[in-house]
């Protein structure tokens, strides 16, 4: 089981901020860096940007301090069990997370998680840990993502957003206009960064969403074309049509009888 320590979120330092622990801080230590910082790693210094993070072993030396104007960082002491090993939450090694964001906002959780009275509350913050540190080393072997897209967390939030309500978006310059980008420059963003046009994604997003409310609900066919931003129902059903194979009334009695004798 992990163990929280100590947590730290939005620490706020002067310029003559200044760690040295040669023999490490006696337990396990997250740091997510907010602003630049200079990080001594096997006996050489290096700037690390914003967003960047490191998770360093027990007993591994901790060495990083401001470089100039104020310092800023998110911290997480734990402990763990040698049963919590995983390959995949990479130790003493600067990361650069996929998704910053997620991880702050885990954190956050976990902050909040030790105000709880609920009597699984340790259980509840060991998962939480693991999962924090699973997200800070995700794709930590790639190039910064905001280095490569700048716009990628912003990306990446629309697109969470298409997929869970894509009724909301009706064309690609709504999209564009959504993070703040002309709808060419988003559109050659959003195929760079997902493999795919942002119309193909949005078309996809909804006739999910229809075969989810065909198959599990009772509502109409107008109704569910509404609540996947169609206000023509005839639209509606010649691109499920088009997408599936299948009109919408018949895919619903195709699921319903595959219930029946499945």
């Amino acid at each position: 089981m992990f163990r929280l320590h100590n947590i730290g979120l939005d620490m706020h330092h002067s310029a003559d901020f200044s760690i040295e622990r040669p023999g490490g801080s006696g337990d396990c230590l997250l740091i997510i860096f907010k602003t630049d910082a200079l990080l001594t790693l096997d006996g050489a210094s290096i700037t690390v940007p914003p967003d960047s993070a490191f998770i360093y072993s027990e007993g591994s030396p901790q060495y990083y301090r401001a470089i100039c104007g104020s310092y800023v960082n998110h911290f997480l002491h734990f402990g763990m069990e040698e049963g919590d090993a995983d390959s995949r939450i990479l130790f003493d090694r600067l990361l650069f997370p996929r998704r910053a964001g997620d991880a702050e906002e885990l954190l956050r959780i976990l902050s909040r998680e030790q105000l709880s009275t609920s009597p699984n509350k340790d259980e509840y913050s060991s998962m939480l840990i693991k999962l924090l540190l699973l997200k800070v080393s995700e794709q930590s072997d790639e190039m910064h993502s905001t280095q490569l897209n700048p716009h990628a967390e912003l990306l990446d939030g629309l697109r969470a957003d298409i997929y869970s309500n894509p009724g909301q978006f009706t064309s690609v310059a709504q999209l564009a206009e959504r993070v703040s980008l002309s709808p060419s420059h988003f559109q050659q963003l959003y195929r760079g960064r997902f493999g795919v046009s942002c119309y193909e994604d949005l078309l996809s997003a909804k006739i999910r969403t229809a075969q989810y409310y065909l198959s599990s609900t009772a509502l109409t066919v107008r109704e569910i074309a509404n609540l996947c931003g169609y206000e023509n129902e005839v639209c509606f059903m010649h691109r499920f049509k088009e997408r599936t194979g299948t009109a919408p009334g018949a895919y619903r009695k195709m699921i319903c009888e595959g219930a029946k004798y499945g």
